[in-house]
């Protein structure tokens, strides 16, 4: 009888519920500076401001231990940003509920004298075009439509996106964005029914702001300082597509709702903002196929001919 106890209690022990073995987590900033910014679009230290200045939004309720801590909340996202991949899969509204509530600290439009001052020197010093305050451009981030919805999404291409405009300063860096009409809206529609608009004519009609411009496209480019000065623009648009794949055509329609995608693409232009603050250069960040898109100029490519346009097609992709 003894005998079947301590058999009995062996078993026991056996399936008493052994100690949970977790895997050793290899820590992010244990790779090499140029890998982070690489695989995240910000250095170590941009990575570790912003989370705490969003942290406190992102760090679970719960005190169970399957919950997603703050840093990898933030990571997944900056992932799903850079590369446009997993779009199903990664849980990013946390990120950009909390990063578009910090919208106004990291895009700013200048608004004292000094800082207007500061804008129209450096547009001056680009090439010599006096009073402009920013450079402002319209650009398309694809999308999957609402199906009730589906027609004012689409746009004079015959695909669906929003119609976001956007200001960059000299430096590209973004002072406004405007992420919320859908592609069929025309540009100055949009710019006419923005708070910009609306708080320039204020500032001019009260005398507060005099003698400013800014900058955008026209039929006629009258000059060339006009479009070398308005190229900072399309530049910034090509570095953000790039640097952020999930807003270019080529990584296909991001399949959120409209008010989401809004919010990715102001939350790219944070980033890319962050970026540059933190002297991270993203303009070497342009792909292949940006790079080739900047040679063409309507039905042109640099004046060269049909074979100099094949070869150059064929040194870029193949």
């Amino acid at each position: 009888m003894a005998a079947v106890i301590v058999a009995r209690r062996r078993r026991r022990h056996d399936r008493q519920r052994r100690e949970r073995i977790f895997s050793v987590r290899v820590p992010l900033f244990g790779m090499a500076e140029e890998k982070t910014i690489e695989t995240h679009r910000l250095s170590g230290d941009a990575i570790l401001e912003l989370l705490r200045e969003v942290g406190a939004d992102l760090d679970p309720v719960t005190r169970r231990s399957p919950a997603v801590p703050a840093v990898a909340k933030l990571l997944a996202t900056l992932h799903f940003l850079v590369s446009g991949s997993f779009q199903r899969t990664v849980t990013i509204s946390s990120v950009l509920n909390a990063m578009c509530r910090r919208m106004g600290r990291y895009i700013q439009f200048p608004r004292t004298q000094d800082t207007l001052n500061e804008t129209k020197h450096g547009f001056y010093a680009v090439a010599g075009f006096p009073k402009i305050i920013g450079a402002i451009d319209c650009t398309h981030v694809q999308l999957v439509p609402p199906s009730d919805r589906e027609h004012i999404y689409r746009n004079r291409k015959h695909t669906h996106s929003l119609n976001v405009q956007v200001v960059c300063d000299s430096k590209g860096i973004i002072t406004n964005v405007v992420a919320k009409y859908p592609g069929s809206v025309d540009d100055s529609f949009i710019l006419r029914n923005s708070a910009l608009f609306s708080n320039l004519r204020d500032a001019m009609k009260n005398m507060k702001v005099v003698h400013v411009l800014l900058l955008g496209d026209s039929e006629h480019r009258y000059n060339q300082a006009h479009i070398s000065t308005r190229n900072i623009v399309e530049r910034t648009f090509g570095v953000l597509k790039s640097w952020f794949r999930c807003l270019d055509r080529t990584g296909g329609a991001l399949l959120y709702s409209p008010q989401k995608v809004a919010q990715i693409t102001i939350v790219c232009c944070i980033l890319h903002n962050i970026a540059k603050r933190h002297g991270i250069d993203n303009s070497s960040s342009m792909s292949s196929a940006g790079r080739l898109r900047g040679l063409y100029t309507g039905d042109r490519c640099c004046g060269l001919t049909r074979g100099g346009r094949r070869g150059l097609v064929l040194a870029h992709f193949f």
